[in-house]
């Protein structure tokens, strides 16, 4: 807690004091058949917040969402909220070096979600006809998703100071259908136990099925990544002046997305686009790829395609659908003069600004056939003439003063250690 700033504070304390008002004000004693379910429902939602499958570096899902969606609509607002919160904290006990705080907010967080989904179900379905069921069960699952999200967002903008409603989509975009896909396993757990109390243990295998299932495609998207970034690694080896340059891109590209402030979810699509930007040059002419001098105009179009053929072979692939637009755009410019569409000012991706700086100060700083090595000087003066005409005025002066820091920076560190160096040892007098 010492580390949040006061507003975060204010807002980690409203939702824990909510989450407890709504269990007060919801509280009822439990029958038998009811308590049995709260400690399965509970033990599942648990044991699937242990197990978490990685849509992404970013995007991560657990399965208790379908057993938590399960005892909201079947247990009602209380007892669905005490799973919730029971579960998670539960679950986040395991987890080493979580903070007591960030527990109880993520606790509270889902009993206030899976509280006031309950409400919302009770409220449209209290004639009890099929389709007033359905609507209940449709608005419940918006409510849960969409109030779960806005808590954990507010948090995290506050703490980073941004704004939630900005980035909302962007970041939660890839999650949407597999929380849908569980909401609907838990509405099939909630009508298993309207027909028996104890089908409770026949909702486990369907989820089980699920995890297994997310677990398999989260493999499956993971050898394919490995697989494209291996073929960029290939790709860069092809000339030895290039090799390594998309990983040291990426690296540059990420330090610089994180100092612009950009939300993690930019951070990691910068990163990746920046690790594949050339790989299109799989398509290029080794005679054209490798020419130690200057490119003539046959020659020139040759290589620039390689940034459509790069776009069009990553958008075969779903974890890099978003990246293929920031690939095809890495040599456009702001003032309309880049290739291969000609896009000018705000209609250049700013993801891909961010990536044609880190591209283009790695290839300054590094050996071609055709020039050596320029120095951060010449580097940086070279930047700042071409400033918002060819590179983003706002990438451009994050970049400079970012490493205009760390190279006072490392000069302070060799300074220090050159003094301690040239003390003389007392004995030596």
């Amino acid at each position: 807690m010492d580390l949040m700033r006061p507003a975060l504070r204010i807002h980690v304390v409203a939702v824990v004091a909510a989450a407890v008002a709504l269990l007060i004000l919801t509280a009822q004693l439990p029958d038998l058949p009811q308590l049995a379910r709260v400690f399965l429902l509970a033990g599942v939602a648990a044991v699937a917040q242990l197990r978490p499958i990685h849509l992404s570096a970013n995007i991560k899902v657990t399965t208790e969402d379908a057993a938590t969606f399960a005892a909201a609509l079947s247990l009602g607002p209380f007892l669905g909220a005490l799973v919730a919160g029971s579960s998670t904290l539960v679950a986040l006990r395991t987890a080493p070096g979580e903070p007591f705080g960030l527990r109880v907010f993520n606790a509270a967080t889902s009993v206030l979600g899976t509280g006031c989904c309950a409400i919302v179900f009770q409220a449209l379905s209290a004639r009890g006809s099929m389709v007033d069921w359905a609507v209940g069960a449709t608005a419940a699952g918006a409510t849960k998703y969409l109030l779960e999200t806005a808590l954990v967002d507010t948090a995290v903008g506050l703490q980073l100071r941004r704004n939630p409603l900005v980035t909302w989509w962007r970041i939660h975009r890839r999650d949407i259908l597999p929380h849908a896909a569980l909401y609907l396993l838990g509405v099939v757990g909630a009508l298993l136990m309207a027909e028996s109390p104890w089908a409770v243990v026949l909702f486990v295998a369907p989820v089980a099925l699920v995890l297994l299932s997310l677990q398999q495609s989260a493999r499956l998207r993971e050898r394919t990544q490995h697989g494209v970034l291996e073929l960029a690694d290939i790709v860069d080896a092809r000339d030895p002046y290039t090799r390594d340059h998309s990983k040291r891109t990426a690296d540059m590209a990420e330090r610089l997305a994180r100092r612009l402030g950009l939300d993690p979810a930019q951070v990691e699509l910068v990163r990746l686009a920046a690790r594949v930007h050339d790989i299109g040059k799989v398509g290029t002419n080794d005679h054209v790829l490798l020419k130690p001098g200057p490119l003539d105009s046959d020659e020139e179009s040759e290589m620039r395609r390689h940034a459509e053929i790069g776009a069009r072979l990553l958008s075969q692939f779903p974890e890099f659908w978003e990246g293929a637009a920031i690939v095809l755009a890495h040599h456009e410019r702001p003032d309309g003069t880049g290739y291969p569409r000609g896009l000018k000012g705000s209609e250049l991706p700013f993801e891909a600004a961010v990536v044609a700086v880190a591209d283009a100060h790695d290839a300054m700083t590094n050996d071609r056939p055709y020039r050596k090595a320029l120095s951060w000087p010449a580097a940086r003066a070279e930047l700042l003439q071409h400033r918002g005409t060819q590179w983003d005025a706002r990438v451009i002066d994050a970049f400079i003063a970012m490493l205009d820091e760390e190279t006072a920076l490392i000069a302070t560190d060799q300074s220090r250690v050159t003094n301690i160096g040239t003390v003389k040892d007392p004995a030596s007098r």
